[in-house]
């Protein structure tokens, strides 16, 4: 793709709102560091202006975006052609422009979500997911990669649960799903093996999360992929308790290099993922 475009290449980010993302940061990490005539460009989108955030795109001789919140659920609906991730989450969050102007949805949360936990087994575990969005989606599909056989959903609506679990009927193929309340969601996260968090609570402007560590299993793992702050509340309950955690960032990167290499055509080194993530953090 990146022979095909003519430079500079062009790729960024549509949210509402969009100024707090780092993904910019990161982009433009790998671009400098490959020496890539390209740029990575926050693009604020109102909710019901997508499909219209999409021609311009394509006019604008774009080579994709990402999508984050609240649109990952119209950027699934838009597109004209949709990766076997994409229908197995059933949420898109990167969308590349074809040759032909036609969109390709893909998503690349779940390589970003299980990036940090190579190596895991959780065989037959119970694992605790709070939220049902379009993210939920990949954090479910990734624990039971690693082999978690019980997933219990946290979310104020059963609505929004039905929904999440009815579209990724593929992902829940012989585990056990629980719903629950935020009233019980204690109870669930006492017995778990890892507990997620993907909603917007504990996020800078947010309500807390309603969820305490002090009476988790020593082992469990504590995941939350809020990025803003990246040092949540709840990460650090868990570390002071010395639990095991895993942050925002970690994911954001993870999937930012899935989408890079759709973008620009070249895989981001690894080897400063130090330095990275010093520029995230500062």
């Amino acid at each position: 793709m990146s022979e095909q475009r003519p430079l500079p290449l062009l790729a960024g980010l549509i949210g509402w709102p969009v100024a707090q993302s780092k993904s910019p940061i990161i982009h433009g990490f790998w671009l400098e560091k490959l020496g890539i005539d390209g740029h990575y460009v926050r693009l604020p989108v109102r909710p019901g202006e997508v499909a219209r955030a999409f021609r311009g795109m394509v006019a604008l001789g774009f080579a994709g975006v990402q999508a984050t919140m609240p649109h990952k659920r119209a950027c699934f609906d838009l597109v004209d052609h949709h990766t076997a991730a994409a229908r197995m989450l059933g949420a898109v969050n990167t969308v590349m422009v074809e040759d032909d102007g036609s969109l390709t949805g893909d998503n690349t949360d779940l390589a970003g979500f299980v990036e940090p936990l190579a190596g895991l087994d959780l065989t037959g575990q119970q694992v605790c997911v709070l939220g049902a969005g379009g993210a939920a989606a990949a954090v479910i599909a990734g624990l039971v990669e690693r082999g978690a056989r019980r997933v219990v959903v946290v979310n104020r609506s059963q609505e929004g649960i039905a929904r999440l679990v009815g579209d990724i009927p593929g992902v829940l193929n012989g585990v056990e799903v629980a719903s629950s309340d935020w009233a019980g969601a204690q109870a669930h996260a006492d017995s778990s093996a890892l507990i997620a968090n993907a909603t917007s609570l504990g996020m800078e402007g947010q309500p807390a999360l309603p969820l305490s560590v002090a009476s988790l299993h020593g082992a469990t793992i504590v995941y939350d992929i809020i990025t803003h702050p990246h040092d949540t509340p709840l990460l650090r309950a868990a570390r002071d308790r010395g639990l095991r955690t895993h942050d925002g960032l970690e994911m954001l990167v993870g999937q930012a290099r899935e989408a890079f290499r759709r973008f620009y055509g070249q895989t981001p080194p690894g080897d400063g993922d130090a330095r990275l993530r010093e520029l995230l953090t500062a």
